[in-house]
């Protein structure tokens, strides 16, 4: 009888250190939900750019924003006095996973996000003003 709870408890035991094992080979991010937020860097040559981000949110550049990890490519539209606006757009990279486990955290290319803004065209000289005879 002694030998037959020996068996037993071996059999029972090996079961357990197989389950463990398996178990400590999730990483704990597995169990986390992924991150919501990325950090944006978003600049301007010249600085001090409006910078509008169609997700949400304005700065002035340079400056960072927090910007959710979405699944579509959203822009980043720059406006400032005497140049031309811009809008450029930026993508999503999604998590690239083996087997089970997330290898490379969600990002945003490109980031930072850098304008070369334009100057703007001088604006057309207005025409002479067009001047009446007189009548005598």
């Amino acid at each position: 009888m002694d030998m037959t709870r020996a068996s037993a408890a071996v059999v029972f035991g090996l079961a357990l250190a197989s389950c463990s094992g398996v178990s400590s080979n999730l990483p704990i991010s597995y169990l986390l939900p992924p991150p919501a937020d990325t950090t944006l860097t978003i600049d301007s040559t010249p600085p001090g750019a409006l910078a509008t981000a169609s997700i949400g949110g304005t700065c002035v550049t340079p400056c960072v924003l927090s910007a959710p990890v979405i699944t579509d490519a959203f822009t980043v539209s720059y406006t400032l006095d005497g140049y031309l606006p811009e809008t450029i757009s930026v993508r999503p990279i999604p998590v690239e996973k083996t087997a089970l486990i997330d290898t490379t955290p969600p990002r945003l290319e490109p980031n930072p996000v850098l304008a070369e803004l334009k100057p703007a065209p001088p604006p057309a000289p207005e025409p002479p003003p067009v001047k009446k005879r007189q009548r005598p």
